[in-house]
């Protein structure tokens, strides 16, 4: 019997687990400009992942997308990936002047970083620093309803390919068209796994970061007690790499990690500034005693 011999371009679909670990630990992350969430994420929110932000309305999904979409644009030199980001808002909550008030906090603190390290490559990054140049390198897209959403997930890849450097997609929220607009929840489900593809494959192959914000769902235990829980359902959660909750008790507000294929679950606060996301520290007992 003649043996079969696999064709050689056949050969190269698989990889070694130490090859798959230097090129993931060769990538970036974005940083938050929170430390505790960075940590809590490893070294920021990673590339080539899903992350899924969940939680009630105000607790900061909004704020924490629009802090990624300038820190993404941080220099190289900095410890940054220099990229671009691409916002795809459902809610109508996306505010440039926010934008332009933390876009003003980072350029200050790589500018302090600058002048503290005398530095004449971090000086030749900052004349790129500008928050004129920073707001056109955030791409905004608004979509009214979920025809809209799935008609630009599908020109994704393209615009993306036009647009190298792009690192950071965002859509804010992924729930907003689909909890309100179905009563047929099997073809939302369907609709629903088509984008989770997409999204999978655009992290994976454009290298980019791809960040969810989710809402919450209030859901009923067998002795008619409630709790809060991420919405779009079980099936959905499979498409998110990580999912950070995030709520806010006695006036703190907590990131919780609740799924991480490396990471243990864990919960940090962080405040919202003029500036931006920052850490903020909080008496250990002030943490909830369960993860929301």
């Amino acid at each position: 019997m003649r043996k079969s011999v696999m064709p050689a371009e056949n050969l190269k679909m698989f990889v070694t687990v130490l090859e798959l670990l230097q090129t993931e630990s060769a990538l970036p992350s974005i940083v938050t400009f929170s430390q505790n969430i960075d940590n809590m994420l490893g070294l920021g929110v990673p590339l080539c992942k899903i992350t899924e932000f969940c939680g009630a309305a105000g607790v900061g999904k909004t704020q924490l997308c629009m802090q990624l979409c300038v820190d993404v644009q941080i220099p190289i030199v900095f410890g940054g990936v220099g990229g671009e980001a691409l916002y795809v808002d459902t809610e109508g909550c996306f505010s440039p002047q926010r934008v332009i008030d933390m876009a003003e906090a980072a350029i200050s603190h790589c500018q302090r970083i600058t002048e503290e390290e005398h530095s004449n490559n971090k000086a030749e990054a900052m004349k790129e620093l500008t928050v004129q140049k920073m707001l056109s390198r955030v791409h905004y897209k608004r979509c009214s309803d979920h025809t809209e959403l799935i008609a630009v997930v599908r020109v994704l890849s393209e615009f993306i390919k036009c647009h190298p450097r792009i690192k950071l997609l965002v859509i804010d929220s992924i729930a907003m068209h689909f909890r309100y607009d179905f009563e047929d929840y099997m073809l939302r489900n369907r609709l629903l796994n088509k984008i989770s593809r997409v999204l999978i494959q655009l992290a994976s192959e454009q290298q980019l970061a791809v960040v969810l914000t989710n809402q919450m769902t209030t859901k009923f235990g067998e002795d008619k007690s409630s709790y809060t829980v991420p919405a779009l359902g079980e099936s959905w959660a499979h498409a998110c790499t990580y999912r950070v909750i995030l709520t806010c008790n006695n006036g703190i507000r907590f990131a919780t990690l609740c799924k991480s294929p490396a990471h243990k679950e864990a919960t940090v606060p962080y405040q919202i500034l003029k500036v931006g996301i920052r850490d903020t520290t909080v008496n250990i007992c002030l943490l909830p005693s369960e993860p929301p």
